[in-house]
């Protein structure tokens, strides 16, 4: 008896010791899963073994892997997968391997539950050795979240060994929001919003000046450069949507006018010009679209926003710190519900001269828009980060500026884009359906007020973010995740070191 109960104390003090998960997979067909696996397992708190992790080249690795099991292994964690086996359905060489010590340890520790397979495709269970099949499975084919956490609750029932850290908190907020998040795809139709906001209506009529005299005082591209109305040239002569009046006003009595003729923009868009000088269809389009940009441009600058040029010549037309008043959007998402969103913030801060912390970098939402003239003409509105150190003026070191952008936007994901395009747009519109960008005194373009959607004839699960959530609660979800990712071994790669400069 006495030999008994030390074999049972030597046998619960070896399990004691024992602290690391031990993941075996097809490589590198399942390497993916493995790594995803190994990554939220380590953020738990958990010593995780796994060749994608631990094998870096040079070293003996079946020697190490069987170091791992024999000594290390609390669970053996199998991924079943098609790419388990081999042309004869065979167990692969170096599973079969890992499976074999396994079933030998799992034998001396007297642990039925040792082995922890994880199906993630359709595979049958029963393709596996005898003793496999009477395992509980953990199936996480339709849903890796699922699986991953039905693989907790067992290493929680069985009281595996894991560090408390820091990690844990966001691990939980994972758990429960990306189960939701990662749903399979399902029958329900599902509504796609773009960032493409729909002309409704373009000006009519596309008039043509020439010179009274023979010739301009200077060449037309420069006369259209400078004007403050859209303007573009058109071989001699200069096209505008605004009426000769409005378009003289501005131009001054050193460049008069004289009306050559006017086109229907949707003819001029075809290239028929009739008596004026010809084009082609395709430098038709391009000259209405020079138009619709300059028009977007002055809209922006109007409703008070600051232009920052980018490397393409385009401006990016961004909040300066006051606009609008409060310093955010609020906007109805397609749920109905009310929400903001901020057009500026600190980024980091710094030391000042007298020992106070200040704010090192501001940022500042910004939006270019880029004209597409198709049958269903629209404006692509893609947002933009500027930076500045006073709130005013942006870096004029652009390297510099978009490296800092990037360590500010990296954990900013498709979901917050979507929602500060829809509150821009929104901003533009009034809340109202449409918006006009005006190109004269009584003419416009008439914008549709919200970005184009499409239906999907297939969706995912609705996201945690709903409308039955307050702002309040929404962004406690949003930080949420953020603090997931940011404790995530898997996004690791993706940081870049701090600017100090």
């Amino acid at each position: 008896m006495e030999v008994l109960e030390r074999e049972q104390d030597s046998l619960t003090s070896e399990v004691d010791q024992r602290d690391t998960l031990f993941i075996s997979h097809a490589t590198p067909g399942d390497n993916v899963f493995a790594t995803w696996l190994a990554s939220r397992l380590s953020m738990a708190g958990y010593e995780v073994w796994c060749d994608q992790e631990k094998l870096l080249g040079g070293e003996d690795f079946w020697q190490d892997i069987e170091e791992a099991i024999r000594n290390k292994t609390v669970k053996f964690i199998l991924v079943v997968s098609a790419n388990s086996f081999d042309e004869d359905r065979k167990l692969a060489d170096g599973i079969a391997k890992e499976v074999a010590v396994a079933t030998i340890l799992k034998k001396r520790l007297k642990d039925n539950r040792f082995i922890v397979p994880m199906r993630i495709d359709d595979t049958d269970f029963s393709e596996f050795p005898i003793d496999f099949v009477r395992l509980n499975g953990i199936d996480c084919g339709a849903n890796w979240a699922t699986g991953f956490d039905a693989l907790m609750k067992v290493l929680e029932r069985d009281e595996v060994i894991r560090a408390e850290n820091s990690a844990s908190p966001s691990l939980q907020a994972w758990r429960s929001i990306h189960k939701h998040h990662t749903r399979a795809i399902s029958s329900q139709r599902e509504l796609l919003q773009s960032n493409w906001l729909p002309i409704l209506k373009m000006p009519e009529d596309l008039h043509f000046y020439q010179s009274p005299g023979a010739r301009w005082s200077s060449e037309t591209r420069a006369i259209a450069s400078e004007c403050a109305l859209p303007c573009v040239d058109h071989h001699r002569l200069l096209a505008s949507f605004a009426s000769i009046d409005e378009l003289q006003a501005v131009l001054g009595e050193s460049i008069p006018l004289k009306l050559r003729g006017t086109l229907k923009t949707s003819e001029f868009l075809r290239g028929r010009t009739g008596d004026i000088t010809g084009i082609a269809p395709r430098d038709a389009k391009n000259k209405v679209t020079s138009l619709v940009r300059q028009t977007w441009d002055n809209a922006m600058r109007d409703r008070g926003l600051t232009p920052y040029e980018m490397a393409n010549g385009n401006f990016a037309w961004w909040f300066p710190q006051g606009t609008p008043e409060g310093g955010q959007l609020r906007y109805v998402d397609f749920g109905g519900k009310s929400r903001r969103r901020a057009v500026s913030g600190i980024f980091r801060k710094k030391e000042a001269p007298d020992g106070q912390l200040v704010p090192r970098y501001y940022w500042h939402l910004g939006f270019t828009g880029k004209v597409f003239l198709t049958d269903t003409p629209f404006i692509v509105i893609q947002p933009r980060i500027i930076v500045s150190e006073d709130g005013k003026t942006p870096l004029s070191n652009k390297t510099r500026l978009n490296s800092i952008r990037r360590s500010l936007t990296k954990m900013w994901f498709n979901d917050k884009w979507r929602s500060l395009t829809l509150a821009f747009s929104t901003w533009l519109a009034e809340g109202e359906d449409s918006f006009e960008l005006p190109v004269g005194k009584d003419v416009a373009l008439l914008c549709g007020g919200r970005p184009l959607t499409f239906e999907s004839p297939v969706g995912i699960a609705t996201d945690p973010v709903s409308a039955e959530l307050s702002d309040e609660m929404a962004e406690e979800i949003e930080n949420a995740e953020l603090q997931k990712r940011l404790s995530d071994p898997a996004f690791a790669k993706f940081f870049e070191k701090e600017d100090e400069e």
